[in-house]
């Protein structure tokens, strides 16, 4: 929302709670809670209210939610949430309630401020104003408090994120609003640090916070669970958000809410290592209570104590909203279904960043979200977290590598890089840059993809090729070798220094441009050494000078979209890309045999500590297949060699998936969670590929379609554009367009420019 606030230092003051005389200092997450009362003589017409918090915060107006955030972020650059919050105000007495939850050590979502800090174990302000008068901001007149008993248990590992604990003896249910008078004042807080001012009021170091929530907020939906016998819980399907339990015991009983992703064929909750718990102590009534943690769960179990009695289960999902009621159909029911799957596998992963999968780690990571970043682009009217996940994950190293994930441990702790991951990174900020033609946007980044395609430049060897990567190279979970040089990684930097050069160009930057092109063609000569004449392909790699006969999907694909391979040589590289008789489901999870869809096998994790193994198949003839992440660089691929009209049919491969689960996505093939929105390619492919709308980047705000239509008959899709939305419809013999606003248009060599109101039938058309 970004609303107007005086710009500059707060009024409000940080605070916190003192310390309770059973406060356990051992727990992993304090939880603080805070009241506060102002007086309007009239209602306001506008009331702007931000909140900051070091931690995570739930805050009430007169009992009403009114948000949680603010986002996750590194410390260094944190934003406030900001919200109107004038119809739940009245004349008179209006009370503001915040719980802040700060975890004390980096998790999955969150980064610690430095030991320097006296902000490091919480903090909290908060400033109102009426129509545009300061009615309300934080200081010592605050009544605070600390939740002895709210809390969680420390990460497991970095699949199993810890389980939220909570006493309810330590909180009234009407505590937002009932009388705080007997809770103790709370304690400003001053921003300590080396050299710092220590000044008591935000921006502060090393925080802020600098802006306002950069995206839309989720609109909660209550979804309930079915109670079955055994108390288990279970959910329509697979859904995300905070637990809200109704359960009563007497003092002092605990029950465990512990979820499980997966339903046995028994129709049984299916446990695993990776489920997270709920862990509740009951107070003697009758309570409900929601979680502060988000949850992604198919179902769930009630363990513990058979004194407490648990009367309903349900999840307040709290996702990434899509708008714009956009249709879509086609003259396929199963790609109707592969289409709603992926958009809903997306959703599911769309928090206040896309992470990899809310059932386990509700991780940013930086590679993953291209898939869902294109998503939202072709499927939703609200681009807010397609424009600021981007935003989010650059935070480079000081070598320019960014991290493999960010906001949490993983880049707290640097432990590991993923450097393909930044390439895919380099081609989300090319993504805004098609779709928004937002110069702001791409010329605040680019100066980060340019560190970012200067370190693979710093790591070439005489040939210019990326050579011997440090970290962990995974471009997908499949059995893809990349010691030496690596086919893959060479043809994703080089569509990075093409989409590098090209928005440099726009900005005017001729002499980068020219130095990303010079490094390109460099490149591509030094490519040519990963072809093997006498099969005709790519290689995956050269080690020590030679190369392995290994191959893949993914060597032939990067050549494509990487400028690398001649012209002349890509209808030879569809050939090899899609011919099921050489083709091989080939996994690190497993040493000695394929892991094919439905085997249930482990993701293979234990190579990143022990190696690759030697390959299994027959290296001679045999492709390696790519996974289902990697499968939007093969079919981009396809694509620009001339081959999309393959695409329609190879997009019904994700029927395997739905055998698996039936409302989302699976990690891989093979195995890994069922709700992974990297795996969701085709649900982009059938409005960019298929149906072939996709943003003219020469025109902003003008659309490019080139179809594909392979075995459809029709397609017809609402296309989001910076403009507005458009219908676009393509049978065999015509394509017809409808806005509200007045679009361009280009197919082939006809452009027009449509009439508000009126279908538009473009004259000629190339349809396949």
């Amino acid at each position: 929302m970004n609303l107007e606030f005086p710009p500059g230092r707060w009024t409000a003051k940080w605070i916190w709670a003192h310390r309770s005389t059973d406060w356990d200092a051992s727990t992993a997450r304090r939880t603080a809670v805070f009241r506060h009362d102002f007086e309007l003589d009239s209602r306001p017409g506008t009331a702007a209210a931000r909140v900051a918090a070091v931690g995570r915060a739930q805050w009430f107006v007169n009992g009403h939610e009114i948000g949680r955030g603010p986002v996750r972020i590194n410390p260094q650059q944190m934003r406030w949430d900001d919200h109107d919050i004038a119809e739940f105000l009245h004349v008179g007495t209006n009370s503001i309630a915040v719980m802040v939850t700060a975890d004390v050590d980096a998790t999955a979502w969150s980064m610690p401020l430095p030991d320097s800090s006296d902000l490091r174990n919480g903090a909290l302000a908060v400033e109102v104003f009426a129509d545009g008068i300061l009615v309300a901001a934080t200081d010592d007149s605050w009544r605070g408090r600390i939740l002895p008993g709210w809390s969680a248990t420390a990460s497991a590992s970095l699949l199993k994120r810890g389980d939220e604990t909570v006493d309810l003896r330590s909180l009234t249910a009407d505590w937002t609003t009932s009388s705080a008078d007997e809770w103790p004042v709370a304690k400003k807080k001053r921003a300590m640090a080396l050299g710092a001012s220590g000044r008591d009021t935000p921006p502060t170091h090393p925080l802020g916070p600098w802006a306002g929530r950069p995206t839309s907020r989720p609109r909660p939906t209550v979804v309930p669970f079915e109670s079955t016998a055994g108390g288990v819980f279970i959910a329509p399907r697979i859904t995300v958000g905070t637990l809200v339990i109704d359960l009563e015991g007497p003092p002092g009983a605990s029950i465990e809410i512990k979820g499980a992703e997966r339903l046995q064929p028994t129709g049984e909750p299916q446990h695993e290592a990776y489920d997270s718990s709920f862990v509740v102590t009951t107070d003697g009534r009758r309570r409900t209570i929601e979680s502060v943690d988000l949850f992604g769960v198919h179902a769930v179990s009630a363990i513990g104590d058979g004194a407490v009695t648990v009367h309903s289960v349900a999840i307040r999902e709290r996702l990434h909203p899509v708008d714009g009621d956009l249709h879509f159909a086609c003259s396929d029911p199963a790609l109707e279904e592969i289409f709603a799957v992926g958009r809903r596998t997306v959703s599911i992963c769309s928090l206040d960043a896309y992470v990899d999968c809310p059932t386990r780690e509700q991780r940013a990571w930086t590679g993953d979200s291209v898939v869902h970043q294109m998503i939202d682009f072709t499927t939703n009217t609200d681009w807010s977290l397609a424009r600021w996940h981007p935003r989010l994950t650059a935070t480079p190293r000081s070598d320019g590598m960014l991290p493999m994930a960010v906001a949490g441990e993983i880049e707290h702790t640097d432990i590991s890089i993923i450097p393909d991951w930044a390439l895919h990174w380099v081609h989300s900020v090319h993504n805004i840059f098609r779709y928004t033609a937002d110069r702001d946007t791409v010329a605040r980044l680019l100066p980060v993809v340019e560190r970012v395609v200067q370190w693979f430049a710093e790591r070439t060897d005489e040939h210019g090729l990326p050579v011997d990567l440090p970290g962990w190279v995974l471009i997908d979970w499949s059995a893809i070798h990349s010691d030496g040089a690596n086919s893959t990684i060479a043809g994703l930097w080089g569509r990075s220094l093409l989409e590098f050069a090209e928005m440099s160009d726009w900005l005017g930057d001729g002499g980068r441009t020219a130095w990303a092109r010079g490094l390109h063609a460099r490149l591509s000569d030094g490519f040519e050494r990963l072809w093997d004449p006498q099969r005709r392909l790519y290689v995956d790699t050269i080690v020590d000078g030679r190369r392995r006969p290994m191959t893949s999907q993914h060597a032939q694909a990067a050549a494509i979209v990487g400028g690398l391979a001649p012209r002349e040589r890509w209808s030879r590289l569809v050939d090899v890309m899609c011919d099921e008789t050489n083709l091989v489901h080939a996994a690190f999870a497993r040493a000695d045999g394929p892991s094919d869809p439905g085997t249930e096998t482990d993701l293979g994790g234990v190579y990143m500590y022990i190696g690759h193994p030697e390959p299994w198949w027959d290296t001679e003839r045999q492709v390696v297949r790519a996974q289902p992440f990697f499968r939007y660089v093969v079919h981009d691929a396809l694509v620009l060699a001339g081959a999309g009209s393959r695409l329609s049919r190879l997009l019904l491969d994700w029927g395997a998936l739905l055998e698996r689960c039936p409302t989302s996505f699976g990690e891989t093939w093979y195995g890994g969670t069922t709700c992974h929105g990297w795996s969701s390619t085709p649900t982009r492919d059938l409005i960019q590929h298929v149906l072939g709308a996709q943003p003219d980047s020469s025109e902003p705000g003008a659309l490019v379609i080139a179809p594909n239509l392979g075995h459809l008959e029709w397609i017809e899709a609402d296309v989001p554009t910076i403009e507005g939305v458009v219908r676009v419809r393509v049978d065999r013999s015509r394509i017809s367009v409808r806005s509200d606003h007045r679009v361009r248009v280009r197919s082939g060599s006809d452009s027009v420019r449509s009439t508000p109101g009126v279908t538009t039938v473009l004259p000629r058309t190339i349809v396949t």
